[in-house]
């Protein structure tokens, strides 16, 4: 009889101690969905890629699509606190598809060509801070060249 008395306790204790442990007390780094915009020339940048590198060795990266000027990152996907390196690139719209190699060309085709400037991708020094209870909307106003 005192067996069948322990088991509920047990159980009650085992139900509770999982409950917490759902409820935000965890340890670890918390993800963080960032938002923003992106102009070039001053207008919505119509399709590009925008990603986020970690500078300071955090354990998350990720990107998004831009689409009429709009990225988002959701928290489930998100960020962890610290500075990333930025980068965003908007091609031409011209593609190089079928092309295997980059000695490889078709007649009367023109490669792609990105429109963003380096300093904004490839050359990038554009940082920005995720941090812990704020906005992370990151908005990018990049002019044509």
């Amino acid at each position: 009889m005192k067996r069948l008395v322990r088991a509920p306790g047990l159980l009650a204790g085992v139900l509770g101690l999982a409950l917490l442990g759902g409820c935000g007390g965890g340890s670890g780094p918390v993800r963080h969905e960032v938002t923003g915009t992106v102009l070039y020339d001053g207008k919505p940048l119509d399709n590009g890629v925008i990603s986020f590198e970690p500078a300071d060795g955090q354990g998350s990266q990720d990107g998004a699509t831009v689409t009429d000027g709009e990225y988002r990152i959701p928290r489930d996907k998100g960020l962890f606190p610290g500075r990333y390196k930025v980068r965003i690139l908007g091609g031409d719209g011209s593609s190089g598809a079928g092309q295997a190699t980059p000695e490889a060309g078709n007649p009367g085709h023109v490669r792609g060509r990105e429109r963003i400037p380096p300093e904004y991708n490839e050359k990038s020094d554009v940082v920005r801070e995720v941090k812990e209870g704020a906005s992370n909307r990151f908005d990018f106003s990049i002019p044509r060249r």
